[in-house]
């Protein structure tokens, strides 16, 4: 994995790469690492550009059912943490083990607490509940001649949304939320009897 680019499934930042002496963020795609590391030194035209010096490093973390690992490092006497989205989620194990033998971390493992995940999911229940109403409530009121009309920035996705609810109707939405619900309710009741390990270097 070492001097070599590796495309983000983030926003800020489109592909990292790391030797054993830095790991280097840019908001560019860059095609090989020589050109991500001399973008390091001379940023182009509205690139933004983040640079974590290994030696800094303290600890490298993440959750085995997440997407992402996170970096917590400490320059200048500041203590700083960044998470990382890999765009090949597969890649992140042997990436944060190889970042974690130039810093020479320890592993360990550990189970996760099932609080957190217990509370994620309760939430996307609720969230469920309250989208499940609300969607029914927009579809009786198209039966009745009420017709949902979107305005905002994001006026077209709303009124697509809007438009696909009225056409499902109540019945429907119902049936979609209480399965949506009911799956939720299921992935939490997994989870929390098989709660997910936490690996962490440090």
């Amino acid at each position: 994995m070492k001097n070599q680019i590796l495309p983000l499934g983030e926003e800020t930042f489109k592909v990292m790469g790391f030797s054993d002496e830095q790991i280097i963020f840019s908001s560019k795609r860059h095609d090989t690492f020589e050109a991500l590391l001399a973008s390091s030194q001379k940023p182009g035209l509205l690139e933004s550009l983040k640079t974590i010096p290994v030696n800094a490093i303290q600890e490298i973390s993440y959750n085995e059912k997440d997407g992402s690992f996170t970096i917590k490092y400490s320059i200048y006497g500041k203590n700083k943490k960044d998470t990382v989205v890999l765009s090949d989620k597969g890649l992140r194990e042997s990436v944060v083990a190889e970042i974690a033998t130039f810093r020479k971390l320890n592993k360990a493992v550990s189970e996760e607490s099932k609080t957190r995940p217990l509370i994620l999911n309760l939430l996307g229940g609720a969230l469920i509940i309250v989208f499940t109403i609300g969607f029914r409530w927009m579809a009786i009121n198209a039966q009745h001649g009420e017709h949902y009309v979107a305005t905002g920035r994001k006026r077209g996705i709303g009124q697509l949304l809007a438009n696909t609810v009225e056409a499902i109707g109540p019945t429907w939405i119902t049936i979609i939320g209480v399965l949506g619900l009911a799956l939720m309710v299921y992935i939490t009741y997994k989870r929390y009897n098989n709660p997910a390990s936490e690996i962490k270097y440090s």
